[in-house]
């Protein structure tokens, strides 16, 4: 049988057993895979913010003749090498990654953070006598449990630099928005569904109406080094999802607008009105009126209840096909944006 334990050891003792060469970080059987300094840099940030990371297994040989134990690092060596060489100094984290402690190497943190850093737990699995087919049979059952990532787990896997921030930060900062008007539940949240919305949500924002969701990919590979543009777009965001809210006498539950789909294009509608598709960084955004959000508000409830009507729906047909299926194409999107613009437009002045 098996034997392994779990363990907590601090990133100080993993320091001891490479400084007395008690640590092995590269055996036969592992990848070589080599971590970009956006990787490292992301991984150093995690730890300085004191996030949990994922656990690291450990294969211990003892060594009778030596008396000593060499310990094997069987998976997590890019982790521990990233750590490891940012003690030494090779590196520096990101400023997109941390305003405060960017671009300042592990000798140059104050005295108190360097002892927070290396008193930081690490959960590791240490397999004792483990052959390696062993090993290759515990990895095989470990991934068989894993639920394959969606698109949007994948992007956040691949990309550690600036777009990925910026959409993480942003859509959390609205997680309660989410959460309220129903627009998301916990679940989807916990594959990260509120980020992808948010990222559909900016791409609008920037190129207009989309089809499917193609873009975000792109737009992760593009901004990855830098994405300026955040400074402009999160204070019309957090405007836009205001005036939603506005519009609907301050709850979206209950309604046609709680579906992510449908409030994608209620939210592309009402930022069209307000600032237009595309709009540039300098662009003035149109006002509403107390008399033309309600005037709106009866609207736009009217629209819902009719929706969810079966003999209703027969006054907004084309809008209530473009919802059945395929909501996300282009074709159907355009379909409900231009009904919803139609509706939405008397509520800001000319």
């Amino acid at each position: 049988m098996l034997k392994f334990q779990a363990q907590t050891y601090r990133i100080n003792d993993v320091v001891g057993w490479h400084d007395r060469r008690e640590l092995k970080l590269a055996p036969e059987f592992q990848r070589r895979t080599v971590w970009t300094p956006r990787g490292k840099s992301f991984l150093i940030d995690s730890i300085l913010r004191g996030m949990p990371l994922p656990q690291f297994f450990v294969r211990e040989i003892v060594l009778p003749k030596e008396k000593r134990t060499v310990r094997e690092v069987v998976d997590g060596q890019q982790r521990l090498s990233a750590i490891l060489g940012y003690i030494a100094g090779e590196y520096s984290v990101l400023l997109m990654h941390n305003a405060e402690f960017g671009r300042l190497k592990y000798e140059e943190l104050p005295e108190d953070t360097q002892k927070t850093f290396l008193s930081f737990p690490l959960s590791v699995n240490v397999l004792e006598g483990t052959e390696d087919a062993d090993l290759l049979e515990i990895f095989a059952r470990l991934n068989s449990y894993s639920v394959p990532l969606n698109q949007q787990e994948k992007l956040n896997a691949m990309y550690v630099g600036a777009f990925k921030k910026a959409m993480t930060d942003l859509s959390k900062e609205h997680l309660a928005y989410w959460k309220r008007h129903r627009i998301l539940t916990a679940q989807p949240i916990a594959r990260m569904k509120d980020v992808e919305l948010t990222c559909e949500l900016i791409a609008g924002m920037l190129y207009g109406l989309q089809n499917q969701k193609k873009i975000i990919g792109t737009m992760y590979k593009d901004f990855d080094d830098g994405f300026p543009q955040i400074a402009f777009l999160k204070t019309r965001f957090a405007e836009t999802l205001q005036i939603c809210q506005d519009l609907l006498g301050g709850d979206l539950s209950g309604t046609i607008f709680q579906r992510s789909s449908l409030f994608y294009s209620f939210y592309m509608a009402v930022y069209d009105c307000s600032y237009r598709l595309q709009a540039p960084e300098n662009a003035t955004p149109r006002i509403t009126t107390e008399d033309g959000r309600l005037t709106v508000q009866n609207r736009l409830v009217g629209l819902s209840v009719a929706i969810e009507d079966e003999a209703g729906r027969q006054d907004y047909l084309q809008f209530y096909e473009a919802t059945r299926q395929s909501t996300d194409k282009l074709s159907q999107r355009r379909t409900r944006h231009w009904a919803l613009v139609e509706i939405i437009a008397p509520a800001f002045l000319s």
